[in-house]
C-alpha cells in the first residue's frame, strides 16, 4: 500500500460489491498515488484541491469541482495538490459490467466534466451503503455504478449540444421550461434571452428550425402528455398546469402533436 499512495490523510468511506466500489477520501498537500494501471472504469470527483495525472505518456489536469474519467488498462500516476489538501471520490466499475454500447459512449468522452447535482447525487448515494451481503444491496450498488458511467456520458452529450447551441437560444430554452404553467410572450423570453425578439426568432429558426412561441407550445404539449401519461389528473386541471387558457386549446394542440385527443392518449398509454 505505502508503495502506491503516499501522504494519504484519511478514508472516510468505502462501499463496495464484487465489481463496483464506491469511496472518499482526502489526501495531505503533496499526495501521491500510483504508478498503477487502471483495472476499472473509473470516476474520479475532487471536491477540493487539485490533481495532475499523468495517464500514459501524457500529463492531464483535474481541478476542483471536476469528474474525470479513467479507463482501464492504463497506467496512472496522480500527484495532488502541493499547498492543499485535496478531498476527492470515486466510483469503480468493473469492466465486465460495462456493454459494448456504453464501452463505445465512453470511448468518445472527454478526459473530465464539471461536476453536476445528478453524478454527485449517485455517486453520494453508493457512498451512503453500510457493508451489507444482502443480495439487493450488490444489485443496487451495481446498477448505482452503472448509472454513474452513463450519467457521466450524459453529462457529456449535453455539453456538447450546448456548445454549439448559442447561449441566448440555451437562455430561452430555460425561461421558457421554467415558465410553462405561465403566460409569456415573445418579449418576456428575448429579455431573458438578453437579445431582441427579431434575433431570437432568427436563431430558433437556424438552430432549431422552430420560433421561440412555436417551440413554448411545443414544450407544454410535451409536458400535457406526460401528465396524461403519468398522472391521474383530470384534462381540465392539466392544460391549466401546462399553460393553456382552456382545456379545448390544450385539447387541439395535443390531437395536432400525437393524432389524438388527451383522453385517447391516457386510454392508450394505460392499455
Amino acid at each position: 500500500m505505502s508503495a502506491l499512495i503516499r501522504n494519504l490523510s484519511s478514508v472516510h468511506r468505502i462501499c463496495a460489491s464484487g465489481a463496483v466500489a464506491f469511496g472518499d477520501v482526502t489526501y495531505r498537500p503533496g499526495g501521491q498515488c500510483g504508478p498503477r494501471v487502471q483495472q476499472d472504469f473509473q470516476l474520479v470527483a475532487i471536491y477540493e484541491g487539485e490533481a495532475h495525472i499523468q495517464v500514459d505518456d501524457a500529463m492531464r489536469y483535474l481541478p476542483g469541482q471536476h469528474v474525470a474519467l479513467m479507463r482501464p488498462g492504463h497506467a496512472e500516476y496522480f500527484h495532488f495538490a502541493a499547498a492543499t489538501q485535496t478531498h476527492h471520490t470515486w466510483c469503480a466499475v468493473h469492466p465486465s459490467l460495462v456493454d459494448e454500447p456504453l464501452r463505445e459512449a465512453l470511448a468518445a468522452m472527454p478526459f473530465c466534466l464539471p461536476i453536476t447535482p445528478r453524478l454527485h447525487g449517485l455517486i453520494e448515494m453508493g457512498l451512503s451503503f453500510a457493508p451489507s451481503d444482502l443480495p439487493s444491496a450488490q444489485a443496487l450498488l451495481v446498477q448505482l455504478g452503472l448509472s454513474a458511467l452513463h450519467a457521466y456520458a450524459f453529462e457529456a452529450e449535453r455539453a456538447a449540444l450546448h456548445s454549439l447551441t448559442p447561449d441566448a437560444v440555451v437562455k430561452a430554452q430555460r425561461f421558457i421550461e421554467a415558465h410553462l404553467s405561465q403566460p409569456i410572450t415573445l418579449d418576456e423570453i428575448a429579455r431573458a434571452a438578453n437579445v431582441s425578439p427579431a434575433h431570437l426568432i432568427k436563431l430558433f429558426r437556424r438552430h432549431l428550425h422552430t420560433t421561440p412561441m412555436r417551440y413554448a407550445w411545443d414544450a407544454r404539449a410535451r409536458r400535457g402528455a406526460q401528465l396524461l401519461i403519468q398522472s391521474g389528473l383530470p384534462v381540465g386541471e392539466i392544460a391549466a398546469q401546462c399553460g393553456f387558457q382552456t382545456p379545448f386549446h390544450f385539447s387541439r394542440l395535443i390531437k395536432q402533436r400525437y393524432g389524438c385527443a388527451p383522453r385517447e392518449l391516457r386510454r392508450r398509454a394505460w392499455a
